[in-house]
């Protein structure tokens, strides 16, 4: 008898065991549902905002994100403005473009940076403004996150800090 209840034990906790770990797997399609009826999303500060505008250059693009506000009490950022020149591999040796942020049809901004053969070498970029909306920066690598240059994907982005909030 003794020998059957620990037989039953032994078998109770490898199927408790096994049931552990495949409940993630076998309930992942509910949980991704439910989080997504949730209407959760990533805070701008962490994603860079929603995109407003690409602008087309030759054989590359930039991509213009909204303006990001001050972050939250937890995450205290200045306001940015996030732009992304993809794909890299197209980027010339030395990028100097005028961005328009506004689509007002006058250069808000004027963005220089070299794009290193070596991916892992650190990225610096000077940024110019043209008018009030950002601050002057040079920035070198990810100096905070209202202010950075780093590679991401299949891209190079810049954060530019906001003169005005």
């Amino acid at each position: 008898m003794a020998r059957l209840r620990s037989v039953l034990g032994y078998s109770g906790a490898v199927l408790t065991l096994v049931v552990t770990l495949l409940t993630p797997f076998l309930l992942y399609g509910w949980f991704q549902t439910a989080i997504g009826a949730a209407g959760l999303r990533i805070h701008p500060v962490y994603s860079g905002g929603d995109v407003s505008h690409v602008i087309q250059r030759e054989g590359y693009s930039i991509v213009v994100n909204r303006p990001v506000l001050r972050g939250t009490p937890l995450a205290r950022v200045d306001s940015f403005i996030q732009l992304t020149w993809t794909p890299a591999g197209h980027l010339p040796a030395r990028v100097s473009d005028e961005v328009d942020l506004d689509r007002d049809g006058k250069p808000d901004l004027m963005v220089q940076f070299e794009v290193p053969q070596d991916a892992a070498r650190k990225l610096a970029a000077e940024v110019t403004p043209l008018g009030g909306r950002v601050k002057p920066v040079h920035i070198q690598g990810p100096d905070s996150f209202s202010a950075l240059i780093a590679r991401v994907k299949d891209g190079i982005v810049v954060r530019v800090p906001l003169a005005r909030q």
